[in-house]
């Protein structure tokens, strides 16, 4: 026969939880014995103790209830931009202060990407989230924050992300903008008709950009990114369109394409977004004929509206 099952309550520093002990032993007929130092049957584990404030409770592994708290820059500020990193925003720590219940304070390595709170109180807490730099300096306007219920599932780990914007940054950054130009999904001689002149402006918080593009390539010199007329430039995500040191922040681009005679065939603007830094994604930016963006608008559209499409 087996001994009657105990219920201990164990006083945890952050709460009251009742959990069967793990004296349960058996006399006879080959049942697996908890607290017997050996792993059988059902458990998944046996540390040969009877202490319930441990790892090993009930033959049962167990861990406290995990808050995790992650932090993400700039993330999703345009289609085909996914973030920013540490070294981009010159981010070297990141500090996590978190308001409710039971009040905390942690500091930890950018590239860490997360603070853990473990077993937190029931209740409301609000996690603000502060990049530093080298010196220790916040790199934000203001923290920027994210407010959640606690975690009091046991071996359970929850997750909330902070997204600090690009609005919320406090000090003015620059990075490389690249990006490709498709008509109507074709290169400059395949496109119909074929694009013989693009022009390019590229507007950053709602300033004109004065930096100059290039693919790095004597074949297609620097040019302005300022509306100026140059040739089709027949640019692959392998060798793309770059401009340098442009102003970080949302942007806009407008794109227009013209034939060899001088006649616009296609035309878009598009919303999208320079990173910090140089390691920035491939934008490629697919501008429609306005030909068939005509056929398509409603009757009372005017003749010479723009037309707005995504990013790929």
């Amino acid at each position: 026969m087996r001994a009657a099952a105990r219920v201990v309550v164990v006083a945890a520093a952050l709460g009251v939880v009742a959990v069967a002990s793990s004296s349960l032993l058996s006399c006879g007929g080959g049942d697996p014995a908890c607290g017997d130092g050996v792993v059988e049957g059902t458990e998944s584990c046996d540390d040969g103790d009877s202490d319930e404030a441990d790892e090993c409770r009930a033959c049962m592994a167990f861990s406290p209830p995990r808050t995790v708290v992650k932090w993400e820059f700039n993330g999703m500020a345009a289609p085909g931009f996914t973030n920013d990193g540490c070294i981009d925003v010159s981010a070297v720590n990141v500090q996590v202060e978190l308001g409710g219940p039971l009040p905390s304070t942690q500091q930890v390595g950018c590239a860490m990407r997360q603070v853990v709170f473990t077993d937190l109180p029931g209740g409301m807490y609000t996690a603000a989230v502060t990049p530093l730099d080298s010196a220790g300096q916040s790199l934000v306007t203001a923290p920027v924050t994210v407010a959640f219920p606690a975690n009091a599932t046991y071996n359970t780990s929850t997750e909330y992300t902070v997204v600090v914007p690009p609005e919320a940054w406090a000090r003015p950054m620059t990075g490389t903008f690249f990006f490709v130009l498709r008509w109507a999904g074709m290169g400059c001689a395949a496109a119909a008709p074929p694009v013989a002149t693009q022009r390019v402006t590229l507007t950053v918080n709602g300033s004109p950009v004065t930096q100059q593009a290039n693919v790095g390539s004597a074949v297609y010199p620097v040019y302005s990114l300022d509306g100026s007329s140059v040739t089709c430039v027949n640019a692959t995500v392998s060798q793309a369109e770059a401009a340098r040191t442009v102003p970080f922040g949302r942007a806009s681009i407008a794109v227009s394409g013209r034939d060899s005679g001088g006649t616009e065939w296609f035309r878009a603007t598009f919303e999208t977004f320079v990173g910090a830094g140089v390691s920035n994604p491939i934008l490629t930016f697919d501008v429609p004929s306005i030909v068939d963006a005509a056929v398509d608008a409603p009757d009372d559209a005017p003749d010479d509206a723009p037309v707005d499409a995504g990013v790929d």
